[in-house]
Formats: C-alpha cells, structure tokens, sequence
C-alpha cells in the first residue's frame, strides 16, 4: 500500500474540521508555525498543504493577515489607533529608561504614541493596569515585562482576553511559559553559562552563585550556572547557590552575616546582575575580603555601576536601547503580518574590568 504524502495529512485535518463545524467560514487558520508544530511536519509541508487547499478555495490567503477558511475572504481590518501600550516593571532600574527610548524612538518614527506604565513588580498592579487596557481598548498593540515572572501570574486570563481581540503581544526580559506569546530577551541561560566558564577559565573551582527567585531571568541564569558547573565536571555544591526575591532587592546589604556565610570557602561568585555585584563588593570590602584578591566576581548588564564600583567589575552587557528598539520593530511586523515571528534571543561578550583574578594550580 502506498504511503500518502505528508502534506496530505494536513489537508485532511482542515477538511475534516469543516464538515464537523470545529473551523468555520471566516475563522482564521492556525499559523504555519503552529501547524507545523501540530503535525512535526516542515513550514514548507504546511504551506504545499494549503497551497493545494487554496486552489480548491477551501482557503483564502491574505496577505499581512493569514489564512481563512472559505473561498475570497476579506477579514474586516481591526481599526487603528495608532497608539501602543508599554507596562514594565520598574522605572527607576537602569535597564528600563534606554529600552524605553530605543520603544518609543522606533514608534515615533512610525507615527504612533505610547502609554506607558509600570507594576512595581506587583501582581496587583499588573492586574489594574490590564483592566485599563481592556477597558479603553484603544491600542493597536501591547509590548510587557512579565511581572514575577518565575511564579504562577493569577492575570494570565487578562492576556488572553487582550489576545482573542487581535491585539498583538510581544513579551521583554522576560515572559509568562503559559503564554504563548513572543519574547525579546537576552539569552540568560547562555550568558550565566558564559559568565560562569570565564571563572573557571580562570581556574576557579568553588563558585558561588546569586539568582533572583520570583524572575524568570532568575532560574534560567541558574541553569546556565549548574550547565557550566557539571560541564567542566566541578561538584555542585548546594550550599554555594543563594536566592533573593524582589522584597529582598533594595535590601541585600541587610543579609551581610548570611551572605559571606554563604561565600565563605568560594574563590569566585555569578552575580545575578549588577545591582547585586555592587551590593556585594560593598559587602565584601567592609569585611575585610579583598576583590577579586580573596574572590572574584562576575555579573550581567554591564549598566553604568560596573564601571563606578569600588572594584570596577567584569559584565556581561544587556543591549538595552539596542533590545528597545527591536521589540518596537517587531511589534510593528506583527501588527502588520499577525503571522510574523516576534521573538529574539541576544547573546553577549563580556566586559573585562578588576574584578577577577587568575588562580594558578598551586593556589587551589
């Protein structure tokens, strides 16, 4: 018995959904994206199968939409605003104010306006400023930083009801993993992976690390750390990984005691990003502990306080104006082509500074 083409199994999917009522005249077609990952089957296949659907005019392709169900379709084209809503977490970070210019210069250009608000890092507000969206309804798209990103979010519904409007998400920093949504983020995991072999290249071998607990950033710089660590064939040491939460953010210099604790016994520590490494630098020298003579340290972000510390340390850069400026080019495709791929991954090489010493053999 022959085998039927690959393609064919699409076809009778889409067919067999019209006749029970499940895809109706006028409803939108999955994305060549989602399809092909419904079957495991290539864009390419996924487009013959429709190309062969839409010579049938069982389906109608239109470009910067998609493609509908029925023969000559014309989707009714969402009104615009020409107004973008921008939430982020917090404000006064060094991270939001130039990813912010790098949004609103690309929207400008564009021709639209942006509101912008911001969480706190706060569920509760997150919630709000949701509402408000839903309420006035007037933006052509939405561009977020997950708030608490690492936790189960009560508002994800809010996001779907933004969604099932047509009103195009795009996620920065960070993203909801229940969420399929597209990101503009930093490539945490490789990057923590990244700052962690440049100690051991480095020849140290008791590494600690810092990680934020409720960001999604967090975990994903964990698991950069432990691939490093187990790669290279280091023990995992448990009792070297310390976490912090966004209550704990302004305050690490309040958990002095617990952490040289923690450090005690390491040659070298990833810090979470740059706000921690000062923190801890700070700490470090009022104890007596010199950097990197006694430890070394490591961070990401590479904003202006790695280059102003008392020990002007070694960062892997966030591109921050350079991450703004995409998320707004990429939001913009999505409005004009729903099917367009938003995400994007930034991967970085670090800035060489004071804070990391080279140990020989003979000192481990």
């Amino acid at each position: 018995m022959t085998e039927q083409p690959k393609y064919q199994t699409v076809i009778r999917w889409i067919k067999e959904g019209i006749r029970d009522g499940s895809l109706r005249y006028g409803d939108k077609l999955m994305s060549e994206k989602e399809l092909s990952q419904k079957f495991g089957l290539s864009r390419q296949t996924i487009r013959h199968a429709t190309g062969e659907l839409e010579k049938e005019h069982i389906l109608t392709r239109v470009q910067g939409s998609g493609t509908y169900i029925g023969a000559s379709f014309q989707p009714v084209r969402r009104e615009r605003y020409m107004n973008i809503a921008v939430l982020s977490t917090f404000n006064e970070s060094y991270i939001f104010p130039p990813i912010l210019r790098g949004i609103v210069s690309v929207l400008q250009n564009a021709g639209y306006t942006t509101q912008v608000a911001f969480t706190d890092n706060r569920p509760d507000i997150e919630r709000r400023n949701l509402e408000s969206v839903l309420e006035k309804g007037d933006i052509d798209g939405f561009i977020v930083e997950a708030t608490q990103s690492a936790l189960p979010n009560p508002n994800l519904p809010y996001y779907q009801e933004i969604l099932s409007r047509h009103i195009p998400i795009l996620f920065f920093n960070t993203f909801y993993p229940d969420l399929k949504v597209p990101c503009v983020r930093i490539d945490d995991r490789k990057i923590a992976d990244h700052a962690t072999e440049l100690l051991i290249r480095n020849g140290h071998r008791k590494i600690a690390g810092i990680f934020k607990s409720d960001d999604g950033q967090g975990p994903l710089r964990y698991q950069g750390y432990v691939d490093a660590i187990m790669r290279n064939n280091i023990p995992f040491e448990r009792f070297s990984v310390i976490w912090y939460d966004t209550s704990m953010q302004q305050n690490i210099h309040r958990l002095e005691d617990y952490l040289l604790y923690r450090l005690s016994g390491c040659t070298a520590v990833v810090c979470y990003n740059d706000e921690v490494a000062m923190e801890v630098i700070n700490i470090l020298l009022s104890h007596g502990v010199k950097v990197p003579e006694d430890i070394s340290v490591v961070a990401i972000d590479d904003s202006n306080l790695a280059s102003i510390c008392r020990v002007p340390f070694t960062s892997f850069p966030h591109p921050k104006e350079k991450l703004g400026i995409r998320v707004a080019e990429n939001l913009l495709k999505m409005i004009e082509n729903p099917d367009f791929d938003g995400n994007y991954l930034y991967d970085a090489e670090p800035v060489i500074r004071e804070s990391v010493k080279k140990i020989e053999k003979s000192e481990q």
